[in-house]
């Protein structure tokens, strides 16, 4: 597999790219390629530099890892660019969490995630597990979970981990129907992948968001995996995603972007950085 990392030579970015040396551990042919986006030619000696410094860091096996790329354009919109015309099966970027995502809410940061096909991996201060063994997947009445569901999949399979699917509790006769639904679609998807999985219904009384979180600390997660809609996303964060990528136990997101579906929409579909 083919990850990217977006760096800029801060604490932040140097998380995100020991969280891709660890998800690397697990694919003897894996690349890593770190990028550094200069808004001029001028710039571009300095980040060559401080690249060496960076590969000169590390042990030698991840050092032969990586490779490193300066290019002269905009952070917010090449960084999709390079992830499809090079081919990256992942991109892993870091936040600064609460403060740094309410700084880059003004900005044009949601296009780094909307303008790009390419599945992210969100990271905040906290340094990687040593493996991913437990990722939360949470279930609602949309279709648009169900696709996401292939990639998690994947890496689940990667890791051999467990995936523990979460939904809302529901009342109505219909949307109980709905649910069990897509979650019998979603546990149909895991057993073909021969993935270990558990099921929970989670509290009603507390928002998703909160559940979900708590659920996840609880459990000792590794990674939540959610959607989000490119064709349909707001300029702004939805707050289920929001608090997802900001969590106070800084567990790592896996963004997925996934087609629209004509359906029953929930009130926590929609997913920012």
């Amino acid at each position: 597999m083919k990850y990217l990392v977006p760096y800029d030579f801060t604490p932040i970015t140097r998380i995100a790219l020991e969280h891709a040396l660890t998800i690397s551990e697990a694919d003897a042919e894996s690349e890593i390629q770190v990028l550094h986006i200069v808004k001029s030619e001028s710039e571009q000696s300095k980040a060559e530099s401080l690249f060496a410094d960076l590969k000169s860091s590390l042990k030698s096996d991840q050092a032969a890892k990586i490779n490193t790329k300066v290019s002269v354009g905009d952070i917010f919109q090449d960084i999709g660019k390079e992830a499809e015309d090079g081919g990256f099966q992942l991109l892993i970027m870091g936040t600064h969490g609460a403060k740094g995502l309410q700084k880059l809410l003004g900005s044009h940061a949601i296009k780094v995630i909307t303008s790009s096909n390419t599945p992210f991996i969100i990271t905040q201060k906290k340094g990687p597990s040593e493996s991913i063994k437990r990722i939360v997947l949470p279930v609602d009445l949309s279709y648009e979970k169900i696709q996401m569901v292939g990639f998690a999949s994947k890496i689940a399979q990667k890791f051999n981990a467990e995936i523990h699917i979460v939904a809302k509790a529901q009342s109505d006769d219909f949307l109980v129907k709905r649910l069990a639904n897509n979650l019998t679609k979603v546990g149909r998807q895991l057993n073909k992948d021969g993935v270990k999985h558990v099921v929970n219904t989670l509290d009603d009384k507390q928002s998703f968001h909160k559940a979900v979180i708590s659920y996840g600390a609880e459990i000792g997660a590794d990674l939540f995996a959610i959607a989000h809609y490119p064709e349909t996303i707001i300029p702004q964060f939805e707050k289920f995603s929001q608090e997802l990528i900001t969590n106070e136990w800084q567990i790592p997101v896996l963004i997925v972007n996934v087609e629209e579906k004509i359906g029953v929409k929930s009130n926590y579909s929609f997913v920012g950085i």
